[in-house]
C-alpha cells in the first residue's frame, strides 16, 4: 500500500532533505535519513520516503509532502505518534493517510508556496528562521514592483545553481507579494508550480539589491533577457520556509 503524510522540520538541523550515504552508511543527518530511520524502526521493515522537492541546508518546512509504500494495513493514529518519538523533535509528521498507488508527492503537486522572512535589524531569537539583511533603508514598493517581473511563465535559469543535466528550468510563478509585518520585518510570499536549486534564495537577493539601491528598477527584466552582466546577492538559507504543497485531493 502507499501512504502519504504531512511533515515540519528545523531546517538548521540538517544537511539538507536528501539521504546520503557513503558505503552504505548515512554520511550526513539529513531530513529524509532521518525520516526513512524512524519508519524503518517503527514499522520494522525498511521504508523509502520520497518527498515532493530537496530543500537545502538550513532551509525549514512547515508543510511538506512525502508518501512511502509499506506492505500492510497502518494504525495511522499509533503511527504518527510512533514516528514523532523518534525525531527528537526536530520533525513532526501529521495528516498520515493511505492513498492511490500512483500517488507521486512531487509529481502530482500542483502549487507550491514559499515564505521567506527579512529582518532590518539585529534579532535574536529569531536569527535561525530569518535573514538579518543589515539594512534600514529598502524601498519596499520598488521591491514589490519588481516583484512582479517573477509572474508567469519564465525561464529561471539565470536565477538558480548551475546546471548542465538537461532538465527544463522553466517555471510558472503565480504569486510573489511582499508583506510588512512590523517595523522591522518583511515576508515575501512565493507560489508557482515549481522551483529550481535555490531560486527562491536568488529572487528574494536580487530583490534585496534593488530594494537598497544596488541594483536599478528593471534588472529582473534584464536577467530574463540575457542583458545583465553584474553581480547579485544570495539570500541565505534560515528565511526559508516550504510552507506548503498543494495537490487536486490533499
Amino acid at each position: 500500500m502507499r501512504y502519504r503524510f504531512r511533515c515540519e522540520y528545523l531546517g538548521s538541523a540538517f544537511y539538507g532533505w536528501q539521504a546520503q550515504n557513503e558505503g552504505g552508511k548515512t554520511k550526513f543527518v539529513t531530513v529524509q535519513s532521518t525520516l526513512e530511520t524512524a519508519f524503518t524502526t517503527a514499522l520494522r521493515a525498511p521504508i523509502r520516503i520520497w518527498g515532493s522537492g530537496r530543500t537545502d541546508t538550513g532551509v525549514h518546512a512547515r508543510g511538506q509532502c512525502c508518501h512511502f509504500d509499506y506492505d500492510g494495513a497502518l494504525d495511522l493514529e499509533k503511527t504518527v505518534r510512533s514516528i514523532n518519538g523518534l525525531t527528537q523533535r526536530l520533525v513532526r509528521i501529521r495528516d498520515l493517510q493511505p492513498c492511490d498507488p500512483e500517488f507521486n508527492s512531487r509529481f502530482d503537486a500542483t502549487c507550491r508556496y514559499y515564505q521567506y522572512t527579512m529582518f532590518t535589524r539585529p534579532v535574536a531569537l529569531m536569527r535561525d528562521f530569518g535573514w538579518e539583511c543589515g539594512s534600514l533603508n529598502i524601498d519596499l514598493d520598488a521591491m514589490e514592483r519588481e516583484a512582479q517581473s517573477f509572474l508567469g511563465h519564465h525561464d529561471f535559469i539565470d536565477f538558480c545553481i548551475p546546471r548542465n543535466d538537461g532538465k527544463p528550468t522553466d517555471c510558472i510563478l503565480t504569486e510573489f507579494r511582499l508583506e510588512r509585518l512590523n517595523d522591522w520585518s518583511i515576508m515575501f510570499h512565493i507560489k508557482g508550480n515549481r522551483f529550481l536549486h535555490r531560486q527562491v534564495r536568488a529572487m528574494v537577493g536580487t530583490l534585496f539589491d534593488v530594494g537598497r539601491g544596488k541594483l536599478p528598477p528593471g534588472t529582473v527584466n534584464q536577467i530574463f533577457e540575457k542583458k545583465f552582466k553584474g553581480e547579485r546577492t544570495w539570500a541565505p538559507p534560515q528565511g526559508l520556509v516550504l510552507q506548503n504543497v498543494e495537490y487536486k485531493d490533499y
